[in-house]
């Protein structure tokens, strides 16, 4: 006697599902909507802290400039200069995509991208510099006189800011990319929308 009505109750909400609001004898529906808490899913990247540490970097890099361009060349520099004003345009909208507004992520995502394949370029470049110019050996005696002390300890600094300055670039790439990913997972043409479960229950109608 228990059986039959938890079939025909089974039996209820398998069709019910398929039926329309509009029909009298739903129970029970089913739909699928948006879930509107997706876009939450950019501020679990932390933006406001990888924003502000882009803009660091980007202007450690600029500080950094007036004691290579004597070194390296005015055009490189600039180059370097170009690419650390897009890091910090990029920190900057990162922070204000904060707000969660579809127009601004997708600034932040095409910021992100340009600012991860410009540090990818210069890193390039980074890596393919000369460093033999900055040398104390004399071309004449292999060797390093006494006299050159302090030319080996320039040597040594100049050397270990091209190492921090690879590692800085390195950091900046990483940093794009991960708001990259984030965005990518808000914005809907990136990647498709999660959807949840919406549970409508209709009384049913009595027959006259």
């Amino acid at each position: 006697m228990t059986s039959e009505p938890e079939e025909a109750t089974a039996e209820v909400s398998e069709t019910a599902a398929a039926q329309s609001a509009s029909d009298p004898g739903t129970l029970l529906e089913v739909t699928f909507q948006k879930n509107p808490r997706q876009k939450y899913k950019y501020l679990e990247a932390e933006p406001k802290i990888l924003g502000v540490t882009e803009i660091a970097l980007a202007v450690f890099l600029v500080g950094r400039i007036p004691l290579f361009i004597g070194i390296t060349g005015f055009n490189l520099q600039c180059l370097t200069l170009s690419f650390s004003f897009v890091g910090i345009i990029a920190g900057g909208v990162a922070i204000a995509a904060q707000n969660l507004h579809l127009q601004t992520l997708k600034a932040c995502l095409g910021m992100q991208v340009v600012t991860c394949v410009a540090y990818i370029v210069s890193l390039m470049v980074t890596s393919l510099r000369d460093l033999h110019f900055i040398s104390c050996r004399d071309p004449y005696f292999f060797g390093i006189t006494h006299a050159n002390d302090t030319c080996v300890q320039l040597e040594k600094g100049f050397h270990l800011l091209y190492s921090i300055d690879e590692l800085t670039e390195v950091t900046q790439i990483v940093l794009s990319a991960t708001l990259a990913v984030y965005c990518c997972k808000v914005i809907p043409c990136c990647s498709p929308r999660s959807h949840v479960p919406v549970i409508v229950m209709t009384p049913p109608t009595t027959p006259q």
